[in-house]
């Protein structure tokens, strides 16, 4: 690590590969001691909302609780700048784990419940049970309530710790426990056992669809219960000496901030990982950052923990590769650059370098393909791909079927190799066959087609064109599908536009296991292309 500390911060530089990980709790304390018995040395740092930050560079280091102030640089080779106050600290390392934790919010307002006596929300709870036999609150004949999605489902995260804690209690000498929920979400791994084995130690369910309990708290910290079984459609009364809430749990907004220096992509809720099935599990937009635990989703324990192993392996492997050379695909010619800034905006991994020369760092480059059909200059080149002869070669002469004769309408299908590629694979292996006059052009991502592919192919005698994008949140760039939908229309318009039928371009997106499905698709389109020529 390349430090400067002008704050007394200490500081040893080793020649062991290092990381930079963001994280203060549990899963970041395990993925640093797994690291630290693979020789990486891991420097942890943590936003204001943590007291201290720790550093396992050295046994028993630590620093204080530090902001990041920016992130340069590509993987392999990421540059930050970290302050607390006065002090800064300048470091360069190759990979950066985002660990943060989630907010974890006790829902006391939902059931109606002020902070109290006698009330307590899961987290405080699994933290009680952690304690000595004589250092728990509860005593023998107690009786405790939970409440759990009554209002609002509960995640299946949290069910499923609850339905743990419970079972722990009736675990203890003449506890009983009572578990009040609405519409138990039990999707979370081994939940439906956990309530299996709640029931057969004791603990008494009631389910509501409808008319949810009234809580009353009593003189004695104490509360009384009321309900309709709505099982034996009897009234329900109890007075219970605990009640525990189950918990909201959200990113928080350092999350989001430490997201957008380090340029993240966040979910729809502000978790640091786009909802992307290509980059499970703790893959980033941005190739070297990885994110894991608390800072990617709502998590149980033993997910967090199988997540802090899974990103652990995850670095060792991306460090490995750092030690071979990555050869360029993609090449942005010096002589016909503008300098617009067109790739470094389209490009959703950061991999675009702008300094003397614009050039794509190979570390941090997917191959996705969007910067060079989004170039105006047609300045960027990407090794194997060369659509605009590919177009060419195929519609050079009309398709010819067995028996002499033009097979029909020439159609050409754009698809994406992880996706409508696959399912293409899928005709193939079946025996489906498909139309002799169907050319499937193969591209990377469909990011990597540009508006003018889609016209070239239509001016150079196709009769229809199709674009087969992958399905939302299914495109390993996250983008590349959204893109090439807005090229598409944009060529849409235009041919409206010269007076062309329209529904000669046709968009259709298309998962990796939907070979059936393309199939019908693409002999649907010919069908209609074939009827407007004979209109």
């Amino acid at each position: 690590m390349k430090s400067q500390c002008d704050s007394g911060y200490p500081h040893q530089r080793s020649v062991a590969p290092e990381v930079l990980l963001f994280g203060g709790g549990a899963c970041a304390n395990l993925i640093a001691a797994n690291l630290v018995e693979s020789g990486i040395a891991v420097h942890r740092v943590a936003g204001s909302q943590s007291q201290q930050a720790q550093s396992h560079a050295v046994p028993d280091h630590s620093a204080q609780a530090m902001e990041l102030v920016r992130c340069r640089g590509f993987a392999g080779k990421f540059e930050l700048l970290l302050s607390h106050g006065s002090r800064s600290l300048t470091m360069t390392v190759p990979v950066v784990i985002v660990a943060e934790d989630a907010a974890h919010t006790p829902n006391y307002g939902v059931y109606g419940l002020q902070p109290g006596p006698g009330l307590i929300d899961v987290a405080a709870l699994e933290k009680q049970l952690q304690q000595p036999d004589g250092q728990r609150p509860f005593k023998p004949t107690d009786r405790i309530a939970f409440l759990s999605g009554w209002q609002r489902d509960s995640h299946p995260a949290v069910a499923k710790r609850m339905l743990e804690v419970c079972c722990q209690l009736q675990t203890l000498p003449d506890i009983t426990t009572y578990f009040f929920t609405g519409d138990l979400q039990v999707a979370a791994d081994g939940a439906e056992a956990q309530v299996q084995q709640a029931k057969e130690s004791g603990t008494m369910f009631l389910k509501f669809s409808e008319d949810c309990p009234v809580i009353t708290p009593l003189n004695d910290d104490r509360f009384e219960i009321t309900c309709i079984d709505e099982l034996v459609r009897q009234p329900f009364r109890m007075h219970a000496d605990w009640i525990v809430v189950d918990e909201t749990i959200t990113p928080t907004a350092y999350l989001a901030e430490l997201a957008q220096r380090l340029g993240i992509h966040l979910d729809a809720v502000g978790f640091a990982q786009a909802d992307n099935v290509r980059r499970m599990s703790n893959a980033t937009n941005r190739r070297g950052m990885f994110v894991a635990g608390g800072g990617r989703g709502i998590l149980s324990t033993a997910q967090q923990r199988a997540d802090a192993d899974q990103v652990s392996l995850q670095v060792l492997a991306f460090l490995r590769e750092l030690e071979t050379d990555t050869p360029p695909q993609v090449i942005i010619q010096r002589g016909r650059c503008a300098r617009c800034l067109t790739c470094h905006r389209l490009c959703p991994h950061l991999a675009i370098d702008v300094g003397a020369r614009i050039t794509v760092v190979p570390e941090a480059c997917q191959q996705c393909g969007i910067c060079v059909a989004g170039c105006p200059a047609q300045a960027i080149e990407m090794k194997g791909v060369r659509l605009g002869r590919e177009i060419d070669r195929r519609l050079k002469s009309p398709a010819i079927a067995p028996g002499g004769e033009t097979a029909g309408s020439r159609i050409v299908v754009f698809g994406c190799a992880r996706s409508a590629g696959q399912a293409r694979e899928l005709i193939r292996v079946t025996g489906r066959p498909l139309p002799k006059s169907v050319d499937f052009v193969q591209v990377p991502c469909a990011g990597t087609v540009a508006g003018r592919h889609l016209l070239d192919a239509l001016a150079s005698g196709a009769d229809g064109v199709m674009l087969c994008p992958c399905h939302t949140d299914n495109c390993q760039s996250e983008v590349g599908n959204q893109v090439a939908r807005k090229r598409a229309a944009a060529a849409s318009e235009l041919l409206s536009a010269a007076g062309v039928d329209a529904r000669r371009l046709r968009i259709s997106s298309v998962a990796a296991n939907q070979g059936t499905e393309l199939a019908d698709m693409i002999a649907a389109f010919a069908a209609e292309m074939a009827a407007l020529e004979d209109q």
